[in-house]
Formats: structure tokens, sequence, C-alpha cells
């Protein structure tokens, strides 16, 4: 078992973030243990097991056992990092961090045939507060604390079983905001907010919540099809808010997963076979509105979401006329749409370039605020081959 963290971007006196890359292989049983002892180092008691309900808890581990015994064995190595018996059904071990809030994000995929070197592309905006969870619930801000969004975690896992992948989250170590495996297939996760009258459960509950949602099928999958079907067999919650997911893999298929607003029903939308396979993802549910035409206006501020419809037609506009692009093109449609200075109350956390045919990823981190800009690192790129 290997096991090294390392600075990733930010850190520095005056920056907002620091981004911290973990690279782990072994086991998932020893990744687990690694993962919870890098966690435990940074953010402290945040991330130690929670009291659990042990009759929930035992038919968590049953759906995990059935359905997910990967990420059982990674809840093995948590609870061997800190000192417990993997079998308690009284603690919860399959979350490191403190709080899981919405995301409002932009995400496109591009196939191969529409890039000039030939290689499939998503590409994805994390858009995040720049609050606390104080300032957010209006509370007095406590002693050092940080912001939500001030440690993504940049996780490169090469197990001895499942995909090896590289991935990309906050607040919960053990799941992900966005990532690719080895066998070509990304998934970015992207806040739903147009569900009315939301239930979180505030609490674990049997199946996959937002973020471990990116892990199953990274874990499991390597293609689009493949992922649709484990999605099918899923058994889904939400924590904090419901959520959608694209979803795409080297042939260069994709698709969006999304649930009804009373969650009755599970909808896979393709893309429009008028874009050339291009397909666009914000923080709206596509299934409701098949014509764009539609669109409602939301030229006011809503939080991390604003201006979704007006994001979803900027980029789609930018990539309707099918020309062949490079990354580049791809690069300027994400900057078209980030929130950066003088916004206030959010910013584009990460940039994220998922190269689908050489199982990598070209990431940029916001840093800081200079001179009324916003000051990003210089982009890394990082395989999961």
């Amino acid at each position: 078992m290997t096991s090294t963290t390392t600075l990733l971007a930010g850190g520095r006196p005056g920056d907002f973030l620091t981004a911290r890359h973990v690279r782990v292989a072994g086991s998932q049983r020893e990744i687990g243990r690694s993962l919870a002892a890098a966690a435990h180092a940074v953010h402290g008691a945040a991330a130690e097991p929670r009291p659990a309900d042990p009759r929930i808890e035992g038919a968590r581990r049953d759906w995990f056992a059935r359905h997910h015994p990967l990420q059982l064995e990674r809840m093995a190595g948590v609870a061997d990092h800190f000192g417990a018996d993997p079998d308690d059904t009284s603690v919860s071990f399959d979350w490191l961090g403190s709080y899981e809030l919405p995301a409002g994000c932009s995400v496109a995929f591009f196939p191969g045939h529409g890039t000039k070197d030939g290689h499939g592309i998503l590409a994805r905006n994390f858009d995040f507060p720049t609050a606390t969870l104080t300032g957010l619930l209006g509370l007095p801000p406590l002693d050092g604390e940080r912001p939500l969004g001030a440690d993504p975690w940049v996780i490169e896992s090469r197990p001895d079983t499942g995909y090896a992948s590289v991935t990309v989250g906050i607040m919960d170590v053990l799941g992900a905001m966005d990532g690719v495996n080895e066998a070509g297939l990304t998934v970015a996760l992207l806040a739903d907010n147009e569900s009315p009258d939301p239930e979180p459960t505030g609490a674990p509950r049997v199946g996959l919540a937002e973020q471990q949602v990116v892990r199953y099928l990274l874990d499991r999958c390597a293609t689009v099809e493949e992922a649709k079907r484990a999605l099918l067999v899923a058994k889904h919650y939400y924590f904090f808010t419901p959520c959608h997911y694209v979803v795409a893999d080297r042939t260069g298929a994709s698709f969006v997963w999304e649930h009804s607003p009373r969650r009755n029903h599970e909808l896979i939308i393709e893309a429009d076979p008028r874009s050339s396979g291009r397909l666009v993802c914000t923080n709206h549910l596509l299934h409701r509105w098949p014509d764009p035409a539609h669109l409602p206006d939301d030229s006011g501020p809503i939080g991390t979401a604003a201006l979704t419809y007006h994001r979803w037609r900027t980029i789609s506009a930018s990539i309707g006329d099918g020309a062949v692009l490079d990354r580049d093109d791809i690069l300027d449609q994400l900057d078209s749409v980030a929130f950066r200075a003088p916004v206030e109350g959010a910013r584009t956390l990460w940039q994220a370039l998922y190269d689908v045919e050489d199982a990598a990823v070209e990431l940029s981190f916001f840093t800081h605020d200079a001179d009324g800009a916003s000051r990003t690192s210089a982009p890394v790129t990082l395989r999961a081959t």
C-alpha cells in the first residue's frame, strides 16, 4: 500500500483555498484507511465517524454489500484508522468531511469528432459559495472557521480491485463532485435547483447520496451503457440537495441522469441529435425544458445557481454551429459563464477538462482575487491510467 499527500494549488497567505492531492494505491480497505488518515489530519473531529441509527446503518451496510462492495471495503479501512469495529452499526464510516452544500455548475461534453485532437472532452466549471457555514446560516462566525469550499481534495486512486480514477471534491473525501476512471468514463455532479420543496435527509440513508453516485459509477463502470444500468439498479437519496449528473465515455456517448421533482421518475436525457453529440447541462432539469426556446429569463441573482438558463443558452449557442473546437475554445466557453470577480458570494473554484481518450484531467483552481480580478493556479494534468 502506498499513499502520499501533496499541495496542488493555493495554501499561501491570502489564498482562498488549499487544494490537496492524494495519491493512494492498494486494497480498497487500505485506500479507505489512507483517506481517513488524510482527512482526519486536515479536518480533525469533523472527519470522525458520526453516530447512526443502528437499524438504518445495518440496512445501509446490507445495500452496500449487495450493490457497492468496494465502498464497504473502504468503510472498513476508515474504521481501522479510527480504531473502531467495522461491524459497529452505531456509527457511519462512509463520510470523511463536514458538510455538503449545493453546487451551481456548468458542464458540457464534446465528442471526439468535434474536437481538433479527436479526443472527447467533458468540460466543467465547479461553482460554489465563498461563505462559511455560519455565514450561510446567518450565525455569528466561529474562531478560525474556513469557507466551506476552502479545502478541495484531488484523489488519485489505484486500487487492486475496481478501476483506477482521478476525482475532485469537497466536504467528503470518500465522495467526489467529478472524476474520470482508467476506462475513460467521466462523471460530473450538478445541483438541481428546480425541484420544489426539497426534502434533504440531513443524515445518511440506505443507498447513494449525492457525491457517492460519482464514486459508485467510476468504481464499477467503463461505458455509458453500464452506467445507465448501474444507476437504474441503485437506490438514491440526497443528504442536502437533489442533483443531476452528466456521464460520458470514450465512444462519444453521453447522457444526463435526473429525477423528477417528486423523485418518482428516473430519467435519462440523451444529447440532441442536432447537436452533433454535444451535451450541455447547468442547474435546471433538462427533461422539464425539452424546447430550450421556452427557458425562462433568469437575469436576477439566485445564489450559486444564478443564471442557470443564461449559462445554458450561452454555452449552447457557442457550440451550436458544430464547429470543430480546440481546448482553448472550450476553456473560453467555460470562462464566459464562470463566477469571478466582481461577482459577490460565489466563485468558480475549479475548472476541469476531462479527456476521455487519455483518461486524464487538466485542472486549475481559483486561488484569490487581486486588483479586481480572480486569479487561478497554473493548469496541472493528472491521469487515471
